[in-house]
């Protein structure tokens, strides 16, 4: 019989990485006067602590901070551009104020023309009593299948490496929410709260990224 002390280190790992994934956050806070927040947040602090590479992550997701970064900087309406990147605690971090989704779009539009050309300018509409995101899961996942980095063909012991990334938006409206439309898998997390969570996984799959709430 082998030695049960040859596979502890295996079931160790494995049972870390289904429990350690990484997590991917946007967060979207509307004001009354329809301007807002706008942050993207990627967490790979448990992979990091553990000193996982069994991953080749995409040099785009940990570079995207300083990216953003510079080129909405001189975009009318955008303003408070916050980034940061700690590759030793796997955390990077980017966040701005935009002053109304037309200044928003004009970011977007800055970001296709300069790299991204798959993003949305219409990705977002905030109206007196309502906010609404566009589903752009189609694009996510066309441009995930013509990349030519491996990570997103990269899996551990079966299991796709995509579904180990979480993906999480976090909508924060100005009063409490109302209706929520056009995506079952929104929820009410607070009064003023909603979030739509997945997998990378889920939603090259298909998963509906749009969403309607009325508040």
């Amino acid at each position: 019989m082998r030695s049960f002390s040859k596979f502890l280190p295996i079931i160790l790992l494995t049972g870390l990485l289904f429990q350690s994934c990484i997590e991917l956050e946007e967060k979207i806070t509307i004001n009354s006067d329809k301007s807002g927040e706008y942050s993207l947040k990627l967490d790979m602090s448990a992979l990091s602590s553990m000193g996982a590479g069994e991953f080749d992550v995409p040099e785009e997701l940990l570079t995207f901070p300083q990216f953003i970064s510079e080129a909405v900087k001189d975009v009318s309406g955008i303003s408070d551009i916050k980034s940061s990147s700690d590759e030793k605690a796997g955390l990077y971090q980017v966040s701005f104020h935009f002053q109304n989704h037309s200044a928003f779009k004009r970011a977007l539009l800055k970001l296709a023309g300069m790299k991204y050309g798959f993003i949305v300018p219409n990705y977002m509409k905030v109206g007196k009593h309502r906010f609404k995101r566009t589903n752009i899961q189609p694009m996510v996942a066309r441009a995930i299948e013509k990349s030519d980095n491996e990570f997103f063909t990269q899996s551990f012991m079966g299991t796709e490496a995509t579904s180990f990334i979480n993906v999480r938006t976090i909508i924060e409206t100005p009063s409490p929410v109302k209706k929520i439309k056009k995506n079952g898998r929104a929820r009410k997390t607070a009064d003023n709260v909603v979030e739509i969570k997945g997998t990378l996984t889920e939603i090259i799959k298909g998963m509906d990224l749009g969403v309607v709430v009325k508040y």
